[in-house]
This record gives C-alpha cells, structure tokens and sequence, in this order.
C-alpha cells in the first residue's frame, strides 16, 4: 500500500509539473500576441499620420512643383507674401508668383501683355466678371469675402455722433449712417463746422477711398454710396444713375488726392494716429483683422460698418488652358492651412467655421453692388465730369 501511495504521489507530481509548464507556456503565447497587437496598431497609427487625407494641414509634402504666375487686388499682397502660405503652397507643388494689380483694367493690360500668367484673383465680383468676359474664362471659384468697413478714431466718432452721421442701431459698434454722410459732402459741410469739432481739418466731411477708375475697393464705394442715394435701392437703370451722379461726384471729387491702392489708404491711415489726413477711410476689414501681422493700429483706432455696407468677394479666375492655375484655386479654397491662413489674415473664408479673429458678427445692413455694366457708366459718368470741370451740379 506505502508503495502505492508513493505511486500516487510521484504521478500526482508529474502532473503538477506537466501543469505548471502548460500555464507558463501559455502565459507566454499571450505575452506574444499581445506585444504584436500592440506593433501593429503602432502601424497603423503611424501610416494614417504619415497618409492623412487630402486637405489637411498636414498632408505630406510633394517632391514636384509647378511655378504659377498671376495678378491679384493689392489686399491680398500680405497673405501670398506670408512664409507660411509659401511654405504650404510649396508643400502641394506651387511656386506661386502673385503680382499686384491696381485696377481692373491694370489687370487686364497686363493679363494681355504677359502670357505667363495664368490667373487673376481681383477683389470685386464686378471686376471678376470683367475678366471672365474679357478674357474668355469660363471658371470663378470664390475663396473668401471682407465687408467694407470706415476706419477712423474714437474723438471722431463722439463729433460725428454730435452731429448725425454716425448712429447706434442695435448691438455692437455704432453705424456709419451713408446717406447722412453724403448730405454732408453735398452741403459742403467741414470738419471744423462740426459741433465741438473747432479745430478740426478746414475740408469738406467726406469718405477717404481710393480713385475708382484705378481700384477695386472704391468701386465698392460707389455700390455704397448709389444705394443710399437712390432711395435704399440698388441702382439699375440710366435715369438712376444720373439722379446718383450728383451725390456720387461730391463724395469722390471732394476728397482732394485720392491714395493709389487700399494698401496705400491703409498705411496712410496707420501712420497719420491724429486723423489729420484720413478721417474716415473705406477699408477692406481683412486689412484692419490682421493677425499675420497684426497692423500697427493707433490706440483709438475704430472700424464701422457703413450703412449699408457691401461684401467685397474674392473670386480666383484661372485662366483658359491654365490647368495648374485651376488646381492653385482648388487647393486654396480647400485646403485646410490655407484657409486657416487666410482667415489669420482678416479673410473671412468660405467656409463658415474658419473666421478672422476678433471679427463682429456679420454686418446687417448689407446690399448687393449694382451690376458691370452699371457700374461702368457709373465710372465713365465720373471720368466725363472730372475731364469737362463743370463740377457736380444738382
């Protein structure tokens, strides 16, 4: 019987051991799928990051590049100059070379003269349409857009509430009341008659803008101004304009020396803090929303909305043939970097989830700019009165 149990005790042994291995074993086999679960999900993380999708702001880089050579509004100088926005075209294969145009005719001379470029990105959906039918493009991809606003200082803000040309008219910042201000420029009413204003500039109160027969952004003026001078309607017709045309004279011919580009006004308007020279200037807002870089602003810079305002839309015009051109306006529209970029820059882009810093909400009070066509004789109007000196008249 002891030999028997010590039978059942060696057996009993074995089994354990032959257990205690099995276990071991297994623990191990667990060990190692484990550790290569853990190596293949490594990657898979790792072959997403390096292969994100398409627009992204980080998708890889590409080896080749092509140089694309275009004409653009002065406005947007600052966003193709920016290291960033080179460096991410640069990323997607473009070598862009942005040239400034002042003008819609500017650019379409020089659309003419140069065959190289490939594309124009002007500031106005009227000048975009003058291109397209100019050139024969058929393809417009808007990008972003910026509202109009008046820089000026706060001191002239309080003279100008005083005297009924700026208005509070809900929340926010107060209103830039258009068609008071043109009662003024008809009136020939001056900045030192203003009440509590003595020492003000001995000149007739007017909006600072640029020439409009040489920029886009005084065009937008002249959308402004017609609307609130015919009654709060967009201007359509001959016998419209010439009711317009007297008040539409008395803002642009008043104002004296006119800067040559928004970029120009901008920058007068940054380096004289007083007001001494630019009381009121009708700005791009991308100009005065800067991040990248943020302008030197005065301590008592201001920007309003005009009322009413227009949206300035930038519309990127690949020329016919111009294939690279059109893959440049697709990717600025839909690449990700690129249009946090230009949101950084003032734009406010397309797409609604990308907006400048700082920005109010969206004015109210917004209008549509009268048609091309419209437009031109609006400006051919202008030219004939500034070439005969008759003056403006009633």
């Amino acid at each position: 019987m002891r030999g028997n149990a010590n039978s059942t005790n060696t057996n009993s042994t074995i089994t354990n051991s032959n257990s205690n291995s099995t276990n071991a074993a297994g623990r191990l086999a667990a060990l190692v799928v484990g550790v290569a679960i853990i190596i293949v999900l490594v990657v898979v993380v790792v072959g997403q990051n390096n292969n994100p999708s398409p627009g992204s702001a980080t998708t890889g880089c590409t080896a080749d590049t092509v140089r694309v050579k275009g004409l653009i509004g002065s406005e947007k100088k600052p966003y193709f100059d920016d290291p960033d926005v080179r460096d991410r075209l640069r990323c997607l294969g473009f070598e862009v070379t942005a040239n400034p145009a002042g003008s819609r005719e500017d650019m379409l001379v020089q659309l003419e003269q140069d065959p190289e470029h490939a594309f124009a990105f002007p500031s106005s959906t009227a000048t975009a349409e003058k291109i397209k039918s100019e050139t024969g493009a058929k393809t417009g991809i808007a990008l972003f857009s910026s509202p109009m606003v008046v820089a000026t200082h706060r001191p002239l803000v309080e003279v100008l509430t005083r005297a009924g040309i700026v208005r509070q008219d809900g929340p926010g910042e107060p209103l830039v009341d258009v068609e008071a201000l043109l009662g003024a420029a008809r009136d020939g009413l001056k900045w030192n008659q203003l009440p509590g204003n003595p020492s003000g500039p001995n000149k007739v109160v007017s909006l600072s803008t640029t020439d409009p027969k040489d920029s886009n952004s005084a065009i937008m003026m002249l959308s402004i101004a017609s609307h609130a001078a015919n009654g709060g309607a967009v201007v359509t017709s001959d016998a419209e304009i010439a009711r317009v045309m007297p008040d539409l004279c008395s803002m642009v011919l008043q104002q004296g020396q006119q800067s040559a580009t928004s970029e120009v006004l901008f920058n007068d308007y940054l380096r004289d803090p007083q007001g001494g020279r630019i009381q009121l200037g009708l700005v791009y807002e991308a100009q005065f929303r800067s991040t990248k870089p943020a302008p030197g602003l005065p301590e008592d810079a201001v920007a309003l909305f005009p009322n009413p305002t227009v949206y300035s839309r930038h519309t990127f015009i690949p020329l016919e043939g111009k294939d690279d051109a059109r893959r440049l306006g697709e990717a600025l529209g839909g690449d990700d970097r690129l249009i946090e970029l230009a949101a950084a820059h003032g734009f406010r882009p397309e797409r609604a989830s990308a907006q400048p810093s700082g920005a109010p909400e969206a004015p109210r009070f917004v209008v549509e700019a009268p048609s091309t066509a419209v437009l031109e004789r609006m400006l051919d109007g202008l030219a004939e009165i500034q070439r005969s000196g008759r003056g403006c008249g009633r």
